[in-house]
């Protein structure tokens, strides 16, 4: 189409736009020129030449009296596409949802996440997460990064929160010291005094915190750190506080989309190594002349009371599915006083509500745990740390999660394909970490007032979110597909299937270590928390590589609920003794650095707190598992809302 002779002013058109920020203005061609050139770097000539094109369609149009700013922005994108400006489209294209959409994210319970509730909150958190997806794809990681995961090749987490790192680890010691003084708070909290004013500030920081990360939001040590705060404590006030703790962490519903905050409370029936000779910090923020083995007592009695919470449920009999308790088992808890009562407590809590995570700290590691399954093992310069334990702030700050079957189904049984394909798709997932790791440089730079100025405080001398120290994930989907396509069994079924199982996370180890030393990052492999992704991959290679997808993804392809196995797992359907499931699954845990987990699915059993104990005691004794817990069944009433273990 040729453009007419600039024969027109721009008021010739006699039209009214209503633009997004809330107004209505008249028609003027040139805001086209100056909103390309300012948002695209577009040369005024083209500018000029577009913007002519644009009004001259318009024109033809017929629209009488009112145009919307987003119709001219379409107009706009279609004349670039038509002159090959296709970078120059990207940068000026709106994003936005579908109307349809809109009506049904108001209307529908989405269930991608059982943990938001349906309401207003949850909608306006599907509607920035699919906006700022949009921009993600768009804007932060580059075309074939972003093809990469549209395609389903590997999964990036929580692009909806592209602005924010994905979970942390911290330290309550942080909060004793400080007080709770955030940035842009309306007041200033100077530090507690007291157990009860402790505890409000742990909740309230963690909710802040929530608003910053993507995922979970752990706790260190919680009990030892507590216990400054405990000495002469009664057992009727011990029991309100541990009542306190986990009902205002559970009924917290203020973080993303109304839901609870995503919480983990670590706790220990003894003194970690490295907490011993660490002066403790009590009331006002002050030291207490003490080290924390001298608050030993204070420390198990409220551990004992946190987990008798735990056993009691809540005021309808149900689980606490936050905050989750991360009991960690080591060497020096059998060396403990009073440790077989105590775990014999929590193995009462895992047969009865299944809360209990038992982390397995062996030999000299120890570990800081969050989400359903992540842990950050720490090393020299943590355990240095330690002696000013509000400096043990821990991040990973993206997740990326391969498609493994995916992988078979391109390799067509070539084992050196197979494991080329993966080291292409890991090069690509580690290019994604360091855009993210970019991305969120520059907005922590910005400070106290940037997007991330929590992140950025500096109470301590320097930010809290401690970049230096950041870890980027590589998580895994559908291991035992991929071994079931490429060898022709699953990994329970022969010696060689899961053999070719441990080659490939043991390849995929390696390449993470490769690339972190060539990209000077800190990589590490995770078990994926992916239930939501390992639906998306199989429904995505059902569409692409049909019959070959088919013969190997689990669940009904009739009722659309096909998924890969999640993670490294063993067919989960497999009806496998759970002390085989634990040492073979356990087999792959040393390799995955970044935590690992094995569920001991329980059904309606309900097994003896003792021989729960003592499975837990073997697990840590006897195989390499990092990780293990115990999951029963409920039954709910839908009409009382009461709960009971077991299928009624």
């Amino acid at each position: 189409m040729e453009t007419r002779l600039e024969s027109k002013d721009a008021t010739d058109l006699a039209l009214f736009v209503k633009v997004s920020r809330g107004d209505i203005v008249e028609w003027d061609r040139q805001r086209i020129v100056e909103s390309l050139i300012h948002e695209t770097g577009l040369d005024r000539e083209t500018a000029e030449k577009i913007s002519l094109e644009v009004r001259d369609i318009v024109e033809d149009s017929g629209i009488k009296k009112y145009l919307t700013g987003p119709l001219i922005r379409e107009l706009v994108n279609t004349q670039l596409i038509r002159h090959g400006l296709i970078d120059t489209r990207t940068d000026y294209t709106r994003l936005g949802v579908p109307i349809f959409d809109v009506h049904e994210m108001v209307v529908q319970h989405n269930k991608e996440n059982a943990n938001v509730p349906h309401g207003p909150e949850a909608t306006n958190l599907s509607l920035a997460e699919s906006i700022k997806k949009q921009y993600a794809l768009l804007k932060v990681f580059p075309s074939e990064i972003a093809a990469g995961h549209e395609r389903g090749d590997f999964h990036l987490h929580d692009l909806g929160m592209i602005d924010r790192p994905y979970c942390s680890g911290n330290s309550l010691e942080y909060i004793k010291k400080f007080g709770l003084n955030l940035p842009n708070a309306l007041s200033i909290s100077k530090p507690p005094k007291h157990p009860e004013v402790l505890l409000l500030h742990l909740i309230k920081f963690s909710a802040a915190l929530q608003g910053s990360f993507a995922g979970a939001i752990g706790w260190d040590a919680v009990n030892l750190f507590f216990a400054p705060f405990l000495k002469g404590v009664d057992d009727k006030r011990m029991e309100q506080i541990a009542q306190m703790l986990v009902f205002e962490f559970a009924q917290q519903a203020v973080a993303r989309g109304g839901q609870s905050i995503f919480s983990d409370l670590n706790i220990y029936w003894e003194i970690p190594k490295h907490f011993e000779g660490v002066p403790a910090i009590g009331p006002g923020g002050e030291f207490t002349g003490n080290n924390y083995e001298d608050y030993l007592p204070e420390a198990q009695r409220f551990a004992t009371a946190l987990f008798n919470v735990y056993k009691g449920g809540d005021g309808m009999g149900r689980p606490f599915f936050f905050p989750k308790p991360q009991l960690h088992i080591t060497e020096r808890l059998f060396k403990t006083e009073g440790y077989e009562e105590f775990l014999n407590l929590a193995a009462e809590v895992s047969s009865r509500m299944g809360n209990t995570y038992y982390v397995m700290d062996r030999g000299e590691t120890a570990k800081i745990s969050e989400c359903c399954r992540l842990s950050f093992k720490l090393e020299e310069q943590d355990f240095e740390d330690a002696k000013t334990p509000w400096k043990m702030r821990y991040s990973a700050m993206q997740n990326a999660t391969l498609n493994l079957p995916r992988v078979a189904y391109q390799a067509n049984g070539d084992d050196e394909e197979l494991f080329d394909i993966i080291s292409e798709r890991m090069k690509l997932m580690a290019q994604a970490h360091e855009y993210k790791r970019r991305f969120i440089t520059r907005l922590l730079s910005m400070g106290n007032q940037g997007p991330l100025g929590l992140l950025a405080m500096t109470k301590d001398g320097e930010p809290y979110y401690r970049l230096h120290r950041a870890t980027f994930l590589f998580g895994m989907v559908g291991l035992n597909e991929m071994v079931q396509y490429h060898t022709g069994e699953e990994m329970h079924q022969s010696r060689e299937a899961f053999k070719f199982g441990l080659r490939t996370i043991a390849y995929m180890n390696k390449e993470s270590e490769r690339l972190g030393e060539e990209m000077g990052m800190r990589f590490v492999l995770e078990q994926t928390p992916a239930e939501s992704t390992a639906y998306r991959m199989a429904k995505l290679d059902l569409a692409h590589f049909g019959d070959k997808a088919a013969s190997v993804m689990k669940g009904s392809i009739e009722l659309g609920e096909m998924y890969y196995t999640n993670s490294t797992y063993l067919n989960v359907r497999e009806r496998i003794n759970p002390i085989e499931r634990v040492k073979k699954e356990g087999m792959f845990h040393p390799m995955i650095h970044a935590g690992s987990l094995t569920h001991i699915w329980l059904g309606e059993a309900r097994p003896d707190p003792a021989s729960i104990a003592n499975f837990v005691i073997k697990t840590f004794k006897k195989t390499l598992n990092d990780q293990i817990c115990f999951s029963p069944e409920f039954t709910s009433c839908l009409d009382c809302g009461k709960t009971v273990r077991g299928l009624a």
